[in-house]
């Protein structure tokens, strides 16, 4: 009888300690929130809030701050819930914070204060106007984000499959001291430029990085950050197409690094601009020796220095709207053929942002109801008995 009365308060003790669902609905029964705020005051860590989106489509005014940990997501599949605010968060010591599916008309997602490591994921929002932005207490997972005139900055975590449609907004990673040694994944964007300033290694993968503007000393990729250590820095299978003008106007540059790198199966294409001829150019720091190879350029004698394999084509390899291959082109099947670069079909691998098992196919368009984001494994598998470790990230729209 001792034995069935404690395990019946063992059952209570951890009935009691499961997470609730917070409803966030206009007009909604007794026991559901008007606001999202009042639903964030009510809640304990570890509850959900879901969202029911308004009624004829209006936006929740609020501005909102976030001090739990907490997930938000949409009581209807494939809708965002809309937002006219900003949303803040705040830092605290193995806090997480996931964001899926909000609509921020006006407004911003940022968070700040002292907490390392929080966890934060942003994840199928649309951002009219705002940026999302992560000081280095953050450890963020941006993914399949839509922005229409802003950027992302975060300092330490993985940028996925976002399209920010402003070609004069950037993805950046920022320098921190809260970890060392750290890796930061920027795989399969569309953005107009990418920049980092942190001392951490820095995988470029599969982005459709594109810009029309000319502006002085313009860049597609720029690792700011001087460093000596090896393999810092990998870009790879990405397209880049920029503008070129009068080098008396301005020096567009597709490539500025200060640290070693690993530079393989790109594409860099340049945008005519005024029929003015002068071509885009890579800019190295002293004693930068990047490792470079089966990169395609639509230009002559623009290399990276030493480079093995490059390839110069007479046309633009790639639809400069959607950074797909224009066939005929060399970059078909013209990745290096080591079995780490195939194609998911396993044929020889492309180069550009559609090619290798990143190809930006896998990311775009943002749309379906559950995802996997990322799979996190060596680029290539083989048999040889020993264990594979496979890691898949997914979130549910």
């Amino acid at each position: 009888m001792k034995t069935t009365l404690k395990t019946l308060l063992l059952l209570l003790v951890a009935t009691n300690t499961f997470a609730s669902d917070r409803i966030v609905q206009e007009n909604g029964p007794t026991g559901t929130f008007s606001t999202i705020s009042a639903a964030i005051t009510a809640a304990a860590n570890g509850d959900r809030i879901i969202i029911h989106p308004k009624i004829g489509d209006n936006p929740y005014v609020e501005n909102i701050t976030i001090d739990k940990t907490l997930e938000f997501a949409s009581a209807q599949d494939g809708v965002r819930y809309k937002i006219q605010g900003s949303i803040s968060l705040t830092a605290a010591n193995n806090r997480t914070i996931t964001i899926i599916g909000a609509h921020i008309t006006t407004g911003t997602i940022s968070g700040a204060n002292a907490g390392w490591r929080t966890n934060v994921n942003i994840m199928g929002c649309l951002i009219e106007g705002g940026d999302i932005s992560f000081n280095n207490q953050y450890y963020a997972s941006i993914v399949s984000n839509i922005l229409q005139n802003g950027g992302i900055t975060i300092a330490h975590g993985k940028i996925i499959g976002n399209d920010l449609l402003a070609e004069d907004k950037i993805i950046s990673v920022l320098g921190s001291g809260s970890i060392t040694n750290d890796t930061v994944n920027i795989i399969a964007n569309k953005t107009g430029r990418i920049f980092c300033s942190s001392d951490i290694f820095l995988n470029i993968y599969n982005n459709f990085i594109k810009s029309s503007i000319v502006s002085s000393g313009f860049y597609s990729i720029q690792y700011s950050y001087n460093s000596n250590t090896s393999n810092k820095l990998n870009i790879y299978n990405n397209t880049i197409i920029t503008p070129y003008s009068s080098s008396s106007v301005t020096l567009n540059y597709f490539l500025v690094i200060n640290s070693p790198a690993l530079i393989k199966n790109n594409i860099f294409q340049r945008i005519t601009n005024n029929n003015i001829s002068t071509s885009p150019r890579f800019g190295f720091g002293s004693g930068v020796n990047p490792i470079a190879s089966y990169n395609y350029y639509n230009t002559v004698s623009i290399n990276i220095l030493s480079e093995n394999n490059p390839v110069n084509v007479t046309s633009s390899p790639v639809n400069s709207s959607t950074g797909q291959l224009i066939l005929p082109t060399p970059a078909l099947d013209g990745a290096d053929p080591s079995f780490e670069f195939y194609d998911l079909n396993l044929s020889v691998g492309d180069a550009g942002c559609y090619g290798g098992s990143y190809t930006l196919d896998n990311y775009f368009p943002i749309t379906g109801s559950s995802r996997v984001f990322n799979i996190d494994m060596p680029f290539g598998i083989t048999t040889n008995g020993a264990p594979l470790n496979i890691k898949a990230d997914g979130f549910d729209r």
